[in-house]
């Protein structure tokens, strides 16, 4: 105990009577070791994270409602959709119809039938625009023409992967058509069936669903696909609170609406690739972190280094008039402690004072998704013990080396 009073109050003297330059240098330092830890690993997870935000906002919503196994639609769709509308968690919700067919571009100004056809095989979702409009906000993601007016029958939305001009910057990847834009007529075939339609507008998003789907007014949809029942292929469900999609999700399974159709939360619909990228990102910023904290340490190791050799004489003189080495370690690892804790807690004001809020009010446009910081408050403790605890040894090892040394060569000056 008494070792640690004097080694505390001899730390305590030497971080105050250290050069203020060096004191700043050192705690920034370890600042940026912190934001390297924290933010780069942040930011790569925020990719994955910003991409699962636009799914769920433009696409899915809070709950999803898909068929059972070996069902080609959600049973008795319209009593679960009434039983939907008791829920007054519930925000909006969409039923969608789903199909492929084959989009044909042009064919009208094709005078030589001999000349391949420019088709694009797509599909289809019929949609109620209205409520399609008030859960997913399609309309505003509508770069060309107009939304569907649920008055108007005979047009189409087209996603931008299926044009060519907007295609073709992904390379050969989309099946595509050229040369067409609001206003021109397109035609819809299917199982011998076809019919002409308008295109009403051009519809872009990150997401994928969107830019890679077509959407046509859900009784036009019946009528093409010769549905009679009024089943759905899908039901997205939009909350007040997102957070609680599993207590919602776990009435409507009480509700029985679990024997006609299979109940999913975001989270349990999002795909296992989405998932294995996250884990996968979130070593890439550990390994990363991991060279900060390397660096750091050594760099903490040879400013301790150098600062106790430089003081050698002074230690030989403590240890002659009776002060431990191990008050000495003390000393020099309170200094490493200081650095890494001040830089630390700077650096954590700087993540969730600045760049956290930052970041979600201005995401880094990346060509898929809209990335964020993500900076989980548990994830970032562990990480900065890690620091913290690194920091300590490479500030213990260098003061261990000298305070080893002959008490009288130190004082002398010799080696």
């Amino acid at each position: 105990m008494r070792s640690l009073r004097i080694g505390l109050l001899l730390g305590f003297r030497q971080i105050q009577r250290a050069s203020t330059w060096t004191t700043m240098l050192i705690i920034f330092v370890m600042m940026f070791t912190f934001l390297n830890l924290i933010a780069l690993s942040g930011i790569l997870v925020g990719i994955i994270v910003g991409a699962e935000r636009a799914v769920r906002e433009s696409s899915v919503g809070d709950i999803v409602i898909t068929p059972l196994v070996g069902e080609a639609a959600i049973l008795n769709t319209p009593n679960i959709i009434r039983e939907l509308a008791t829920y007054p968690e519930l925000e909006s919700y969409s039923a969608r119809l789903k199909g492929s067919a084959l989009l044909e571009a042009n064919f009208k100004e094709r005078r030589d039938l001999s000349n391949e056809r420019d088709t694009a095989q797509i599909i289809l979702t019929g949609i109620d625009p209205i409520h399609e409009d008030a859960m997913t906000h399609l309309s505003d993601y509508v770069v060309e023409g107009e939304y569907l007016n649920p008055d108007e029958e005979g047009y189409i939305l087209v996603g931008v992967y299926y044009i060519k001009e907007y295609a073709q910057k992904f390379g050969d990847v989309f099946d595509s058509v050229s040369n067409v834009h609001p206003g021109d007529t397109v035609r819809i075939s299917l199982n011998g069936v076809s019919k002409e339609m308008k295109v009403k507008g051009l519809i872009n998003s990150k997401v994928d669903e969107i830019s890679l789907n077509t959407y046509i007014p859900e009784r036009e949809f019946r009528r093409l696909f010769g549905k009679l029942d009024q089943n759905a292929d899908q039901i997205v469900i939009r909350l007040d609170s997102p957070s609680q999609n599993v207590t919602v999700k776990n009435a409507l399974v009480a509700g029985g609406i679990e024997q006609y159709a299979k109940i999913q939360t975001f989270e349990e619909s999002l795909p296992k690739f989405l998932i294995d990228m996250k884990d996968t990102f979130n070593i890439l910023g550990a390994f990363t972190g991991s060279i900060g904290i390397v660096v750091a340490s050594i760099t903490i190791f040879i400013i301790i280094f150098i600062n106790a050799l430089s003081r050698r004489r002074y230690i030989g003189i403590l240890k002659g008039i009776g002060v431990s080495e191990r008050a000495i370690e003390i000393a020099y690892v309170l200094q490493a402690a200081f650095y890494a804790l001040v830089g630390s807690l700077i650096g954590a004001l700087v993540t969730y004072g600045f760049l956290v809020p930052y970041f979600d009010n201005n995401p880094i446009q990346f060509p898929f998704s809209d990335g964020v910081l993500v900076a989980d408050p548990l994830s970032t403790f562990y990480k900065f013990l890690t620091l913290f605890i690194i920091t300590l040894i490479a500030g213990f090892l260098p003061a261990w080396l000298i305070t080893r040394q002959n008490t009288l060569n130190s004082i002398l000056g010799r080696k």
